[in-house]
């Protein structure tokens, strides 16, 4: 490998603007795309020669912020629908599945949204079922580790995902929600 080889790559901000519309149209994994946007990002200001400030440089980066932006508030929104589905369902797994892809904060921001938009009187069975299964949860957890304070997750056959996701939203209607 010849390591003083290099590759000079020339982009505008109107040819950036057509390719991220294009890659978002065909694209049905908004996640993928989001994360493909950030990456892109991160890849320009590494490799960049003109990443102090210069206004072409700047011109890209606001181009690919915008579209991650959408991609972001479009990613939001699925999630939201996801875990507001997962709730009204009680699907564990679907619940667990939208608590993996986001940040924590991430996960919080859509579960308020998600909540606020379920019917009303259905919150308390909601929130009756996931407090219990993560009493239930933890105490066979404890109960299968052998040790006070030790939760032992794989011999008490829980999925570590779920018991968090479930964990977080219980937390959630046991202290942020009022119902």
């Amino acid at each position: 490998m010849n390591e003083d080889k290099t590759l000079t790559i020339q982009v505008n901000p109107k040819q950036l603007d057509s390719f991220c519309k294009k890659i978002i149209s065909r694209s049905r994994n908004t996640a993928n795309i989001h994360q493909a946007l950030i990456v892109l990002e991160a890849f320009i200001s590494a490799f960049s020669s003109d990443s102090q400030g210069a206004d072409n440089y700047q011109n890209i980066q606001q181009t690919l912020k915008s579209h991650s932006l959408k991609t972001r508030e479009l990613l939001m929104q699925e999630k939201t629908q996801q875990l507001k589905q997962g709730l009204s369902t009680q699907n564990m797994m679907l619940l667990a599945d939208v608590y993996g892809s986001l940040s924590r904060n991430g996960f919080y921001q859509i579960l308020s949204t998600a909540t606020e938009q379920i019917v009303r009187s259905q919150i308390p069975s909601i929130a009756e079922w996931v407090i219990a299964w993560a009493g239930e949860a933890k105490q066979k957890a404890e109960q299968a580790s052998g040790y006070p304070d030790a939760l032992d997750f794989k011999k008490a056959d829980i999925d570590i995902e779920q018991y968090q996701a479930m964990t977080d939203i219980a937390y959630f209607f046991n202290n942020t929600y009022k119902y």
